[in-house]
């Protein structure tokens, strides 16, 4: 019952952040807006997509996987989906700032190769097994 509980509310806020992400598009001027509009609309968009990308890497493991339990590839998929929309939020940041170049936009996605490496290597408590 978990997983299920756990899949709704990653449903949701996926809903909510494509959402919230089309209507900043919508409704605001962005030649005219403030700090406070591109705050809600990056956020957004990196929730927004971070829960599609977990979605698609949670069913991708879990049709791949032979074994009953599915549930073991939920946090490891939500984590390399938020870490996939971060990048992809903050290399967007940088461009909409105007200081995005190969250096730069290399660098975030080494780095957060380097966070995901990081998390993979790191030992499982026995309470997690």
């Amino acid at each position: 019952m978990s997983i299920v509980r756990n899949l709704f509310f990653l449903i949701t806020a996926t809903i909510f952040g494509l959402v919230s992400t089309l209507l900043c598009v919508y409704n605001y001027n962005p030649f005219q807006s403030d700090k406070a509009v591109f705050i809600n609309f990056y956020t957004s968009l990196a929730v927004g997509l971070g829960g599609l990308f977990a979605i698609l890497i949670y069913a991708v493991r879990s049709r791949r996987s032979k074994s009953q339990s599915t549930g073991i590839y939920f946090w490891s998929s939500t984590r390399q989906g938020l870490i996939i929309s971060l990048a992809i939020s903050t290399i967007l940041l940088l461009k909409g700032l105007k200081i995005l170049d190969y250096l730069v936009g290399g660098s975030v996605v080494v780095v957060l190769i380097l966070i995901e490496l990081f998390f993979q290597t790191k030992k499982q408590s026995k309470a997690e097994i």
